[in-house]
């Protein structure tokens, strides 16, 4: 049976990729100081093992579902390419590229992920408007809304909001927690994006609200962990990669700030983050 070269390659650089960022998160000091100077709680010995074991496992888990998809159509493809009609054709090759972006996707949010963990990236900090950026943002993600798609409000004082920041960086943020409120929080209608000035902390405190079902306060402690969903299933479908939040949280830290989650049933969720006022 012959194998395409392209195949071979894709499935190799794949999973030497994530082996490798898996290696290199493994190496991330642990815990992190939060901008009050909170003292943090370091893990025991055990605890860090198991954090350890449980990383690789789920690295493992997300990476053999996408490889297991692509090398089943692509055999099946091969082995019965004269027997298969151009529908069936173009079906299998479809599942192949969605479970390639999937697994794409995967390898991204890790490499960004070992980035941050190493402090290898260099944030491109520069002073900025955040009410401009936070507008730019919005008209974005309006235009790729469809009509059965909440609605987004933006909630913005009149004064500038300046801060030292990296507008890449912050884009990633705001666009990661408004995809998460799109995707999981079912019945929803609107999603709230408000900022403002708190002069007494010398920041800037941003918000992203929603009016979906909330989110059981058991697990509210764990929405940042690594690979945790809310529902596999749901996030899975819609190419979610369980890393989102962990990059939110490592970005807003990485910009002196800090991040908080409240959520009720039946009355939504706020994530509610902050940065400095530029100097």
């Amino acid at each position: 049976m012959f194998v395409p070269f392209w195949l071979i390659g894709l499935l190799a650089f794949g999973i030497l990729t994530v082996l490798w960022v898996a290696w290199k998160t493994l190496r991330k000091k642990e815990g992190s100081l939060w901008s009050e100077g909170r003292p943090v709680t370091r893990p025991s010995k055990d605890e860090q093992e198991k954090t350890r074991r449980d990383f690789v496992a789920n690295v493992s888990h997300e990476l053999r579902t996408p490889v297991s998809i692509i090398k089943g159509f692509s055999e099946t493809l091969i082995e019965d390419y004269e027997s298969l009609d151009e529908k069936q054709k173009k079906n299998f090759l479809n599942k192949i590229l969605r479970n390639s972006q999937r697994l794409h996707s995967l390898v991204e949010d890790l490499l960004a992920l070992a980035r941050l963990d190493a402090q290898d990236v260099t944030l491109d900090k520069q002073k900025l408007n955040l009410s401009e950026l936070i507008n730019q943002i919005g008209e974005d993600f309006k235009s790729t809304l469809q009509k059965d798609k909440p609605r987004l409000c933006i909630d913005l004082p009149t004064e500038p909001l300046e801060i030292s920041g990296d507008p890449e960086k912050l884009i990633s943020v705001f666009e990661n927690l408004i995809e998460n409120a799109a995707v999981h929080a079912e019945s929803l209608t609107t999603i709230t994006i408000q900022a403002k000035l708190d002069p007494s902390e010398k920041s800037v405190v941003c918000q992203i609200k929603d009016d979906g079902t909330g989110i059981p306060e058991e697990k509210l402690d764990r929405l940042f962990e690594r690979f945790y969903r809310l529902d596999k299933g749901r996030s899975r479908e819609r190419g979610g990669t369980g890393l989102g939040l962990s990059i939110v949280r490592e970005i807003i830290e990485a910009h002196g700030g800090d991040i908080v989650v409240k959520s009720k049933l039946g009355e939504g969720s706020v994530f509610s983050f902050r940065f400095p006022i530029a100097s």
